[in-house]
């Protein structure tokens, strides 16, 4: 096998191998962060804004099982992270040839493979030796040996975890007693209108001094008859009048009249000429009236 050619299948393998680590890290990311979204309630989040409320309650039909849309939005947005962080740990991944992969694992292809893959174009006795002995070397080379067991074992032992807590939390709805709203709310911005303050109304009257008169405080200055009265008590005068006590003594020198018997009395300013041939009926109604 010439050099390129065990270049390029090494290449393979090692290319299979870390598609597998980013699958697990993936997945496992993705399983930890949706359950950690479910258990902190982040479903109610399209509830605290209006464009969103409207999906809050709505669901959907995906193979037999109703999926509302907060719980789809947050696994897309899960799947997202999962993919973002998967990419940030495995970044330096790539930027590892294969060659020195392989004199990391081989010591004794150490500076050779690279001097040989270098001049693979050249042709000459000394390079065709070179090529020679690498190619020999390079027959006890494995492809398991690139595989790193530590890294796959801690990626199956995440995903158990993962898959586990989103079980646990699925089946149980497990949740905290905090909401989103009680982290969140606090720095949404709130309608004017929404009535939650109490406003001071000020309102402009139009009287001749063009003054403004405070609706919701306490009134001090009143017009009457186009004059200003002003109400404020000075200082010493108490609180004013309490329950029980009369507003005026009784002046002296007053003296009340006398009791009288209360009668009925006709008067002889009020008279009223009855028509004439009704007055028997008239006088008999009236009697009728009185009797009763």
């Amino acid at each position: 096998m010439k050099v390129e050619d065990f270049i390029r299948d090494i290449s393979t393998v090692i290319a299979k191998y870390r598609r597998l680590y980013k699958m697990l890290d993936v997945i496992s990311i993705t399983f930890l962060l949706y359950s950690i979204l479910l258990i902190t309630n982040m479903e109610m989040v399209f509830g605290l804004f209006p464009a969103l409320e409207v999906y809050s309650t709505a669901s959907i039909s995906i193979l037999g099982a109703n999926l509302s849309y907060p719980e789809i939005s947050l696994f897309i947005i899960s799947v997202a992270c999962g993919l973002l962080l998967t990419f940030i740990l495995h970044v330096r991944d790539n930027k590892r040839s294969t060659i020195n992969l392989v004199e990391e694992k081989y010591p004794v292809l150490r500076e050779r493979l690279s001097t040989a893959y270098d001049n693979r174009e050249v042709d000459n006795i000394v390079v065709a030796d070179l090529q020679e002995n690498v190619t020999r070397a390079s027959a006890n080379v494995t492809h398991e040996v690139f595989l790193n067991k530590k890294r796959l074992y801690i990626g199956f032992f995440s995903l158990l975890i993962a898959i586990s807590l989103l079980t646990y939390v699925s089946i149980s709805e497990y949740r905290i007693s905090s909401t989103p709203q009680d982290i969140i709310g606090p720095l949404l911005p709130h309608n004017e209108g929404d009535g939650s303050d109490l406003a001071v109304m000020e309102q402009t009257t139009n009287n001749s001094d063009n003054t403004k008169e405070n609706l919701t405080g306490e009134t001090s200055i009143v017009v009457v008859e186009g004059k200003q009265v002003d109400l404020t008590l000075p200082p010493g005068s108490g609180t004013g009048f309490t329950q029980g006590e009369q507003a005026n003594s009784t002046p002296e020198g007053f003296t009340p009249s006398s009791a009288y018997d209360i009668s009925v009395m006709s008067s002889s300013i009020y008279s009223e000429e009855l028509p004439e041939g009704y007055e028997s009926i008239i006088k008999q109604y009236f009697e009728e009236m009185a009797g009763k």
